[in-house]
């Protein structure tokens, strides 16, 4: 019994010693062997055709076909022919291409056996680039396994205690080839702005010469503002770029799919050191300060084969003038008052601004009470800072108020193109209106009429305007117990400040009272512009004075008639007998 407790003790014993040793330990270890390799490395330029005095990215893609010399285990393999902590960048000491790299060192980590990797730079190319083939020499830096030795087993994975030899820092120069074509390229070599001033229009004018070594065809040169306050076209529909062809400079601008085009004209081919000068309408907006606005200018083309080929494009600049503004000053008024048909005011405008406003034209808007008779005042062109006079009429209504008043001028002028245009403010000036004024007063009234009688009423008359009158009629109104066989005086011409005498005939009847009776007084006259005008009735008293006593003068002239008849009946007979 005791011996078979101990042998399965010992059973026990074994299956658990056997049961602690790792698989691999169980295999039999069969040999040592070592796979060695190394990586390959390849560079190569994605897209290697570059531009003359541009900004590119070179894509330098890196390929990895390892070389294996003694080959062994998949993973070991892999090891050994694998790149890495790999660092790529440009050797600018051997660098003889014409370009300036602005990228330095790029990490790209592992590069394994078929997998390739990108690294891109950013490289500025000469503008003076020769066309041909250059060498760009790539600096590829990484770790590397040279050996991996293992010891061989009978059963998978098939080794066991790898052991890496060999970790080392390799560094490998390849060549990269990258091609400058033969292409046109451009430059501006003149700009200049011609009556292009902030609210107007202008020209844009760009000479670009073909710096390159291919012939540019059928070219057009096409503008981009760089500024919201600067546009192409018309003030009323801007665009922000045009088109002109360049066989067509200053050719007629149109819009054509919502861009502003130029007519096509013939000959847009541009060769090798020939130029081409464009001519575009621009505009700028009121709000623009003057200076210098940023243009960028590109040429579209076809290339020798009949490809569409654009330019980089080109950083210019336009200058902008100042806005043309105007100034009223030294404004006077005469005659401005209420109900004046005729009332005149003068002033000068001054051109403000930095350019030539030709044909200048300043009108007067009516203003409430304030009528414009005589709006508009031509001056012809302003020369910056610049003054000349201008002068208007207006009429101010019967019913309006003595006081301060505004007067609104506006300026319109053409520019150098013959283009319509109006000052973006107008000018606002005061004004003082008087009171209303008649233009006719009665100074003073002489006459001997009594009750029963009659005489004649001299009324002495004043113009009280400003100005000479003339076909002056003066005409008498009168009421009971007043009547007038005669009441219409023709006065003439009547000078500012003079008073003449109009004589009406006038009767009182025998029940009149001894008194001043109202009598009014309309004159009808012609103005300097040779107008019509009517007076409103002037009231002045007549005074009729009581009668002096004695029988009545046709009493009296009745008796003598009667006394002479019978003194010449006495003679008669007395030489009849």
């Amino acid at each position: 019994m005791r011996s078979t407790v101990l042998f399965s003790v010992a059973v026990l014993l074994v299956v658990a010693f056997v049961s602690a040793v790792p698989v691999g330990a169980q295999s039999a270890v069969t040999g040592e062997s070592q796979v060695v390799g190394s990586p390959d490395i390849d560079v190569s330029v994605t897209d290697n055709r570059l531009g003359t005095g541009e900004v590119e990215e070179l894509t330098v893609t890196l390929s990895n076909s390892g070389d294996i010399r003694r080959g062994g285990p998949q993973v070991f393999q892999e090891r050994v022919k694998t790149a890495r902590n790999v660092r790529v960048s440009i050797d600018e000491e051997e660098l003889d291409a014409p370009i300036d790299v602005k990228t330095g060192t790029v990490v790209l980590g592992d590069v394994a056996d078929g997998q390739p990797r990108t690294a891109t730079f950013r490289v500025e190319t000469e503008e003076d680039a020769e066309p041909g083939r250059y060498s760009v020499p790539i600096r590829v830096e990484y770790v590397s396994t040279l050996l991996v030795d293992y010891l061989k087993t009978s059963t998978p994975p098939g080794y066991t205690s790898p052991s890496y030899r060999g970790e080392n820092e390799e560094t490998v120069v390849k060549e990269a080839e990258v091609v400058f074509e033969s292409e046109p390229r451009f430059d501006v070599v003149s700009e200049s702005a011609s009556g292009l001033y902030a609210g107007d229009t202008g020209n844009f004018e760009v000479t670009v010469r073909n710096t390159g070594d291919e012939t540019a065809r059928d070219a057009t040169v096409r503008f981009e503002s760089g500024s919201t306050n600067l546009g192409f076209g018309s003030l009323t529909n801007p665009r922000n770029s045009a088109t002109v062809s360049a066989g067509g400079a200053g050719g007629d601008v149109e819009v054509v799919d919502g861009e502003v085009e130029a007519v096509a004209g013939e000959g847009s081919d541009i060769a090798p050191g020939e130029s081409a000068t464009v001519s575009v309408k621009m505009n700028a907006v009121s709000e623009a300060t003057s200076g210098f606005y940023p243009v960028s200018v590109s040429v579209e083309y076809l290339n020798d084969n009949g490809v569409e080929e654009v330019s980089d494009s080109i950083r210019t600049q336009v200058q902008v003038g100042e806005e043309r503004r105007f100034r009223i000053e030294d404004l006077q008024t005469e005659s401005l008052r209420v109900d004046e048909n005729d009332a005149v005011v003068t002033g000068n405008v001054v051109n403000t601004g930095a350019a030539t406003a030709r044909n200048v034209v300043v009108t007067v808007s009516s203003e409430g009470s304030i009528t414009a008779t005589g709006s508009q005042s031509a001056v012809g062109d302003l020369a910056p800072g610049e003054s000349k006079p201008v002068r208007f009429t207006v009429a101010v209504a019967e019913d309006a108020e003595p006081g301060s008043r505004s007067l609104t001028f506006n300026v319109e002028y053409e520019n150098d193109e013959g283009d319509l245009r109006t000052a973006d403010e107008p000018v606002r000036k005061p004004v003082s209106v008087g009171e209303e004024l008649d233009s006719f007063e009665v100074v003073s009234v002489d006459t001997s009429v009594s009750e029963g009688g009659s005489d004649s009423v001299e009324v002495e008359i004043r113009n009280n305007g400003e100005n000479n009158v003339s076909a002056v009629n003066a005409k008498m109104f009168v009421n009971d117990p007043l009547s007038s066989s005669d009441n219409s005086a023709f006065l003439d011409e009547m000078e500012p400040g003079e008073t003449k005498t109009a004589v009406f005939r006038v009767s009182a009847t025998g029940d009149a009272v001894p008194k001043e009776y109202d009598a009014s007084l309309e004159l009808r006259y012609e103005d300097r512009t040779g107008e019509t005008e009517l007076t409103d009735g002037i009231s002045f008293g007549v005074p009729v004075a009581e009668s002096s006593g004695g029988l009545p003068i046709p009493f009296v002239v009745a008796g003598l008639v009667v006394v002479a008849a019978s003194g010449g009946i006495f003679v008669y007979r007395r030489r009849m007998s």
